[in-house]
């Protein structure tokens, strides 16, 4: 599993709004991402298994997709996938990390 870990950085954590729009960026991507916090894991594409986790601002939570997806058309294709899911979750993570709490939050 290719992973990212990140600080959440809204302040009131992953409620509705936050959590709707980290869904809507990972469907965006077209990875079956999953979203782990406390022993937990959620369909990273659905805002309200985001939200049923209860992720507070300032916790950190792990971002990952699974190998397999990058892994179909040979050596040379796979890398190629890796190295585009790495970039994916880089820009996920950065997502999770910003604070839409905060008054310039868009």
């Amino acid at each position: 599993m290719i992973t990212r870990t990140v600080t959440v950085g809204s302040a009131m954590g992953l409620h509705a709004r936050p959590a709707a729009m980290f869904a809507t960026a990972v469907e965006q991507t077209g990875l079956d991402v999953v979203l782990r916090h406390g022993g937990e894991e959620a369909d990273a594409a659905s805002a309200l298994d985001i939200m049923a986790l209860g992720i507070a601002g300032g916790e950190t939570v792990t971002i990952g997709v699974d190998e397999e997806e990058a892994s179909a058309g040979g050596a040379s294709a796979a890398d190629d996938a890796v190295e585009a899911i790495e970039a994916k979750l880089d820009e996920l993570a950065a997502l999770l990390a910003h604070d839409f709490d905060a008054a310039d939050g868009v």
